[in-house]
């Protein structure tokens, strides 16, 4: 369309010409300095409070001025701001999104949270992406660990902890309206208000709408996707402070299509069978913090989430998930802060297939009910040796019902040479629970196109991945104008879990396992603003890995090569035009990935995205955004459940926010 090509100029008109920069009225980069985001605050690393400078961890901070101008609309894609993070789009509802190898469609190395709830599924053994949002202007920062950090949140948190936290009710008390429209639409509202001395709440609704990809001809793929949810959150303090506490929920839904590549036959291969996809499901979460005094904090909180998805083509599940978890931060004299805590969760999962007229195979399951129990204990000594140096120490200890016992370590040591200079050493252990798609399925069927039978495994047969991590890191910050971030890795895995494909697709195409493998790797970011009103950030990360040994569990040969590039890019850079004008580019580039044949590797590529706002009052705001500026489509990643890699198109919206 003609109407694009004249905006790309614009954009490009702004990027070259000289511009005088006024003084500023609305928030812009001034408003974080390089040393102010270097001091933000961090909880994830160690569940209390530190600076980001003082992190003995692989730790990134994605502010909300970060998000509101990357142009982001959901949650994966903001992720791509974060160094070390590989973040693929699958199609519209799918993404693949893991640190520091071994990525997926369901990546079960990741732990993701959500103001302490996890979100990792016990069905899939990671993260649904298409049903994890809010409206993005609600979200405070997202923390990102690279690395285990299992000795603090258990199971699961092998490579890496992904914390959204949102804001406090008393900071949202207006309201707020986001309109986008263009390749993709959606819309999100959200009003808060006051309702005692302490007391604050909002509620908030959210539409998406995205049918952006093509297949390998450029014709449109019908993976069409539509979603909506809305919550509250609610926020009370006693008059001393000493009490708070915070209630929220969530309802949603999420409807797609897709196109399976099945085989189901021995003579046809790769056949496309249509899906129709509906999931709905729901939250509560409460919390309370009680702060005793300045050397003693406690929080308790509980939620319950519940989930329902109904695949047209074989089968539903639900799942619902009870957690209860305590904290208690100790301060035992000046050297010494103690944190240590409890937590119970209960996980029931229930699938059923689904039987419809249209259904080509009819199945069955035994059992169809799967519990899953899990209780832990952790704690964890932060120790001010020196003025120049502190030592954190902890384990997670966990009982669950596959295998009784699994013990999570971790030592982390900070040094302090100078007042800008920070270098840190850590080793951990972490491990990886099982998921119901983890338990094998023995098919007792005479034919394939009558009943099929699958009897699963217990959870009692199975025993965890477990990872051994060494890392190291090194930061440097000069003022407000320039910083540096650096972490090296080496990763022992042992992986034992086996992903039973006949539950999360209708057939198996491989079933193979990396049992033994390591990975090594290098993550580099530099941020500098030479202006006031400039900021540029360059990022890198590489990864090799190594597979020592693969268990085949089937006639088809098994992948000997991971799904992730081994060097991924990103360039960042912000510009303050004018009071009222902002200019964001983004460039990104991921390596080449292989796949099992020439037509399902991912090449590498680059993708531009761009933004360019404008501000003609306080309260309102206007912008352009475009993706894949510089190509019409490429693929990203391929999951192996079409016949070849779907591709991201070039997208443009218009998108407008109105604070009243």
């Amino acid at each position: 369309m003609n109407w694009r090509y004249w905006v790309l100029l614009w954009v490009l008109y702004c990027c070259v010409c000289p511009v005088e920069v006024v003084a500023k009225e609305a928030d812009g980069l001034d408003k974080l300095s390089i040393e102010d985001l270097m001091n933000s605050k961090v909880v994830t690393a160690t569940r209390s409070e530190q600076q980001l400078t003082d992190t003995a961890a692989a730790a990134y901070v994605i502010s909300q001025d970060d998000i509101r101008r990357s142009g982001a609309t959901t949650i994966p894609e903001a992720l791509r701001m974060v160094p070390g993070l590989h973040v693929a789009r699958i199609s519209a509802t799918k993404w693949a999104i893991s640190a520091r190898g071994f990525n997926g469609l369901i990546a079960d190395k990741l732990l993701v949270l959500m103001d302490g709830r996890s979100l990792y599924s016990p069905i899939n053994k990671g993260v649904y992406w298409d049903i994890q949002d809010r409206v993005l202007d609600d979200i405070e920062r997202i923390e990102v660990i690279r690395g285990p950090g299992a000795s603090v949140w258990g199971a699961n948190a092998v490579n890496g902890v992904i914390n959204i936290i949102t804001k406090h009710s008393a900071d949202t008390k207006e309201g707020s309206l986001t309109l986008f429209s263009g390749d993709k639409h959606g819309a999100g509202l959200r009003k808060g208000w006051q309702f005692a001395d302490q007391g604050f709440t909002r509620v908030y609704g959210k539409f998406l709408r995205d049918d952006t990809f093509a297949n390998s001809l450029g014709n449109d793929a019908n993976e069409d996707w539509t979603s909506g949810r809305g919550g509250f959150r609610l926020d009370w303090a006693n008059a001393d402070g000493k009490h708070a506490l915070m209630a929220q929920g969530d309802g949603y839904y999420s409807k797609y299509n897709e196109n399976n590549a099945k085989q189901f036959d021995t003579s046809v291969l790769n056949q496309i069978i249509p899906n129709r996809v509906d999931q709905k499901g729901g939250n509560f979460l409460t919390r309370w913090n009680y702060n005793q005094s300045l050397a003693s904090r406690m929080t308790a909180q509980f939620f319950y989430d519940a989930f329902e998805e109904t695949q047209q083509l074989n089968r539903s599940v639900n799942s619902q998930t009870v957690d209860v978890d305590f904290q208690h931060v100790l301060a035992l004299n000046e050297e010494h802060e103690l944190t240590w805590g409890l937590n119970y969760r209960l996980s029931l999962v229930k699938i059923k297939p689904y039987n419809g007229i249209d259904q080509i195979f009819r199945k069955k399951y035994f059992p169809t009910t799967f519990n899953n129990n899990r209780i832990s204990v952790f704690f964890q000594d932060r120790w001010s040796w020196r003025d120049d140096l502190e030592i954190t120490f902890g384990s997670k200890f966990e009982h669950h019902n596959n295998n009784h016992f699994e013990y999570e370590p971790s030592l982390r040591i900070l040094w302090k040479p100078a007042n800008q200079h920070r270098l840190w050493a850590g080793i951990s252990r972490a491990v990886r629970l099982p998921a119901v798609t983890d338990l094998d399925a023995i098919i007792k069927t005479n034919d394939l196109t009558v009943n099929q039978i699958f009897k699963f495994k217990q959870f009692e047969q199975l025993t965890s991945d477990v990872v051994i991590s060494y890392e190291l890191g090194y930061r440097y910050w000069n003022s407000d104008k320039f910083s540096l971030d650096l972490a090296a890795y080496y990763n022992e895995y042992s992986n034992n879990l086996v992903g039973n494909t006949e539950f999360q697709d209708l057939f198996t195409i491989d079933k193979s396992i990396i049992s033994k493998s390591t990975a090594m790797g290098l993550e580099a970011t530099i941020a500098w603003r030479p202006l006031d009103w400039t900021r540029f950030q360059l990022s890198s990360s590489f990864i090799d890995i190594d597979i020592k040994s693969i268990r085949k569990l089937n006639s088809i040969l098994a992948s000997n090569f991971s799904r992730d590039p081994q060097f991924l890019a990103a360039f960042r850079s912000s510009f303050d035009i004018a009071s009222s004008i902002e200019l964001d580019l983004w460039l990104r580039y991921a390596d080449t990935v292989l796949g099992t044949s020439s037509s399902q590797k991912i090449p590498g590529y680059v993708a531009l995205d761009a933004r360019l706002a404008w501000k003609p009052s306080k309260h309102l705001e206007l912008s352009f955004i475009a993706n894949n500026l510089n190509d019409s489509q490429h693929p990203e990643f391929y999951d192996g459940t079409t016949v070849n890699p779907l591709q991201v198109e070039r997208m443009f919206w218009l998108q407008g926010n109105l604070k009243f």
